[in-house]
C-alpha cells in the first residue's frame, strides 16, 4: 500500500504542475535545486517547470503566490490596495510618490551642509549632508554648527598635524601651536603658475625651468648660451725660436681673450741648436751647443786644427725668419753673430686674434715666412647685441572670465646670448570658482557656475516653494545664487494659512532670517495673497542694511478671517552671490 501511495502522489504532483520528464529526452528538463534551471522555470519535484499555485504553501520556500497562480519572488503587492496609503503597486513592489525615476538624485541641505538625496523606488532617501550639530566636533574639518567657522572654539594637541589646502599651492599641512592650528603649509617648491626660474650651468650658460599649473615647478631645461671656455683658465701655445709662447685667458663671460705676445722665458740665453765656438790648442777650436731649454750645454773638447779659414762667413736664422752672420779671423776662430737682419712681423706659428659679429672670435696664425696668414672665420658667434631686449606673451592659455595674458623680456647678455625670460607681468590666473557671483574665475568659459539648490525655481510669486501643510513650522537652509543684478536674487515661499477660533486672541505669522553667508544682505517681505504678492504690496517688511538677522512677527486682524494663501520673498540686496553656502529661514503659521 506504501509503495501504491507514494506513486499517485507522484502522479499528482505531476498533474498539478502540467507535465513530468518521462525519461524520452524530450521534455523538461531534470534538476535537484532551481539552480539548475534557467529561463525562470524553478526545481519542483526534481523537474524544471513553472510552479502554479492557489496559495503561497504551493510555492517553493520565498516565493508568494500571485492571483494569476504564479510563484513570484519579493512580492509586496498586486495591486495598490495591497501597499499604504499615497503608494501604487509596479512590479509587484509598493512605491512611493516622492519621485519616479529610479536612482535620480537631487541636492539637499543638512543646515550649511550640502548633500544629495537619491530615488529609490519612490522616495528620496535621507540625505547624505552632515549632520547640523548644535557644536563643533573637533578635528573633523567640518563646521558643524554651520557658524562660518571650522573647530572654533576646540584645543588642539600640541605638535598634532593635519592635513589642509594652501589658497596658493594646494594641499599643505596644518601643526597645532599653544592649542590653535595654524596656518596651511605647503610645499617648499610651491610657486605661481607661469612663473620662471633659472640659473647658471655649463660655460656661463644659462637653464630655466617653469611653475606649472599644479603650482610645482618643472625640470631644468637644457644649458643654453653657453661660452667656448670656463671662465679663468689659461691656454699655452708654443711661438718663435727662443722658447717663445703666447698665452691666453677665458673671460668671466666665457670667451677667450685676445693672444700675449710671443716671448721666450726670462731665463732664455740662446736658440735650440745655436752653437758657440772659441780657440784652444793649434788652431784647434772648442765648441758648445744650445738645448731644448734654451740654455748652453758643457764646452766639448778641443778639437786641433778645426779652426774656421780666415774671412769664411757663416749665416744663421734668427728672430722672425731673420738671419745673422759672423767672420772668421785671423786666429781661425768665428767671430760674434752680428746683428738679426730681415726679420718678419711675427713670429711663425704665433696667434692672433680679434673680435667679429655677435661677440664671435676670428683667429689668424703667422706662417713659416714670418707673415700674418689670412683670418679665418668668425667662430661662437652668439644670437644677439649685448643689451637688445625682447618680448612676448605669457601667462594662461585661456583669456576668457578673469583670466589675462601677461607679458614678460629677456634681454642680451654680455655673452651675446639671450638671458632667460623674466617674470610673467600683468597675468591673471584662473582660481577656483565664486558660486554666483556673475564673474568667471575658472575661465571655462561658461560663465558664472551656479548650483541651485532644492527649492529651485522659486524666483516669482508664481514659482514660490509651496510648504506643506497648514500652518507649518519649519526651518529652511536656501541660497541666494546671485547678486542683486542676476537671475535669482530672490527666493519666493508660500504656504496655506487657517484662521482658528483662538478665543479672541490674536494668531502671528513669524518670520527670521538668520546665518546670511559673509557678503549677503537678505531682506524680508510677507505678504497675503498671491495679487497682493505680485503688486509688491506686503503686509510686512524687515529691512536691514548688512547681513544682520531679519524678522518679521505680524499681527492678525481679530475682525476679519484672515484664511488665505501667504507668500514670503528672501531678497538679495547685495553685488554678490553664494550658491554653496545658504542662508536659515524659519517659518511659523498663523497661529
Amino acid at each position: 500500500m506504501k509503495r501504491y501511495v507514494l506513486t499517485i502522489c507522484a502522479l499528482a504532483i505531476c498533474g498539478a504542475f502540467l507535465s513530468c520528464d518521462d525519461g524520452g529526452g524530450s521534455g523538461p528538463s531534470s534538476c535537484v535545486t532551481t539552480n539548475d534551471c534557467s529561463g525562470g522555470l524553478f526545481c519542483v519535484a526534481g523537474v524544471c517547470q513553472e510552479p502554479k499555485c492557489s496559495s503561497d504553501l504551493d510555492c517553493p520556500a520565498g516565493l508568494s503566490c500571485l492571483s494569476s497562480g504564479k510563484c513570484a519572488a519579493g512580492v509586496e503587492c498586486e495591486t495598490a490596495d495591497d501597499c499604504g496609503n499615497e503608494e501604487f503597486c509596479k512590479n509587484n513592489k509598493c512605491w512611493g510618490t516622492q519621485c519616479s525615476i529610479d536612482g535620480e538624485t537631487k541636492s539637499c541641505y543638512n543646515g550649511c551642509h550640502s548633500g544629495f538625496q537619491t530615488c529609490q523606488q519612490g522616495y528620496w532617501t535621507v540625505c547624505s549632508a552632515d549632520k547640523h550639530l548644535p557644536s563643533e566636533v573637533c578635528d573633523d574639518g567640518i563646521d558643524n554648527d554651520c557658524n562660518g567657522s571650522i573647530d572654533d572654539g576646540c584645543v588642539c594637541q600640541e605638535g598634532a598635524s593635519k592635513e589642509c589646502i594652501n589658497e596658493l599651492c594646494g594641499q599643505g599641512t596644518s601643526t597645532c601651536t599653544g592649542g590653535a592650528w595654524g596656518d596651511c603649509m605647503a610645499a617648499n617648491d610651491c610657486c605661481q603658475p607661469g612663473t620662471v626660474e633659472d640659473e647658471a650651468c655649463g660655460n656661463c650658460g644659462m637653464q630655466t625651468k617653469t611653475c606649472s599649473d599644479n603650482f610645482s615647478w618643472g625640470e631644468w631645461g637644457i644649458c643654453e648660451g653657453e661660452g667656448m671656455c670656463a671662465a679663468g683658465i689659461l691656454e699655452n701655445l708654443t711661438c718663435g725660436t727662443q722658447c717663445g709662447s703666447q698665452i691666453r685667458t677665458c673671460s668671466e663671460e666665457c670667451t677667450w681673450g685676445d693672444w700675449s705676445e710671443c716671448a721666450p722665458p726670462r731665463d732664455a740665453i740662446c736658440a735650440p741648436g745655436e752653437e758657440k765656438d772659441k780657440a784652444c790648442g793649434n788652431c784647434g777650436i772648442q765648441t758648445k751647443a744650445c738645448n731644448d731649454q734654451c740654455h748652453w750645454d758643457p764646452w766639448g773638447n778641443c778639437e786641433e786644427g778645426a779652426g774656421c779659414n780666415m774671412g769664411e762667413s757663416q749665416d744663421k736664422p734668427c728672430g722672425n725668419c731673420g738671419t745673422q752672420t759672423r767672420v772668421c779671423s785671423q786666429e781661425c776662430l768665428w767671430g760674434d753673430w752680428g746683428n738679426c737682419v730681415g726679420e718678419g712681423v711675427c713670429a711663425s706659428g704665433e696667434k692672433d686674434t680679434d673680435s667679429c659679429g655677435f661677440c664671435g672670435v676670428e683667429e689668424r696664425t703667422c706662417t713659416a715666412q714670418c707673415q700674418w696668414g689670412n683670418w679665418g672665420s668668425c667662430q661662437a658667434g652668439g644670437e644677439c647685441t649685448p643689451g637688445e631686449s625682447q618680448q612676448q606673451d605669457c601667462g594662461p592659455s585661456s583669456s576668457t572670465g578673469i583670466c589675462k595674458t601677461g607679458t614678460q623680456q629677456r634681454t642680451c647678455g654680455s655673452n651675446c646670448t639671450w638671458n632667460s625670460w623674466g617674470s610673467c607681468l600683468g597675468a591673471i590666473y584662473p582660481t577656483n570658482e565664486i558660486c554666483g557671483d556673475g564673474i568667471d574665475q575658472n575661465c571655462n568659459g561658461s560663465g558664472d557656475d551656479d548650483d541651485p539648490d532644492e527649492y529651485e525655481p522659486n524666483n516669482s510669486c508664481g514659482q514660490c516653494e509651496m510648504i506643506s501643510g497648514v500652518d507649518p513650522e519649519i526651518t529652511l537652509w536656501p541660497t541666494l545664487d546671485t547678486p542683486k543684478s542676476g537671475s535669482d536674487s530672490a527666493d519666493y515661499f508660500c504656504f496655506e494659512g487657517s484662521d482658528d477660533i483662538n478665543w479672541g486672541l490674536p494668531e502671528h505669522i513669524k518670520v527670521q532670517l538668520k546665518s546670511q553667508p559673509l557678503g549677503i544682505d537678505g531682506d524680508l517681505f510677507l505678504y497675503q495673497g498671491y495679487d497682493n504678492c505680485n503688486s509688491n504690496s506686503p503686509l510686512a517688511t524687515s529691512v536691514t542694511v548688512g547681513g544682520a538677522d531679519e524678522s518679521i512677527d505680524w499681527t492678525e486682524n481679530l475682525g476679519n478671517d484672515q484664511t488665505d494663501t501667504y507668500y514670503i520673498k528672501v531678497e538679495n540686496w547685495s553685488d554678490k552671490g553664494d550658491c554653496n553656502s545658504p542662508y536659515q529661514l524659519y517659518i511659523k503659521g498663523l497661529k
